[in-house]
């Protein structure tokens, strides 16, 4: 599989290069759209998930 990482700086050129790139979605091209908010998101969600992961007493657990 290979990968192609397209940065954008103008919005009606990512539209343009998007709309282009859904044609080729039924030949099996998969198009993953993420922005640094999206990136910035992830990383925050992953760290407050560990902190409540690490701060959690081991007793809530092993009732699972």
């Amino acid at each position: 599989m290979q990968s192609i990482i397209l940065n954008f700086q103008n919005p009606q050129l990512f539209e343009k290069v998007l709309w282009l790139l859904k044609h080729f979605e039924e030949d099996g091209l998969e198009i993953v759209v993420e922005d640094e908010t999206t990136k910035e998101f992830c990383k925050l969600s992953e760290k407050s998930l560990n902190n409540v992961w690490d701060n959690a007493e081991d007793s809530e657990y092993d009732r699972l």
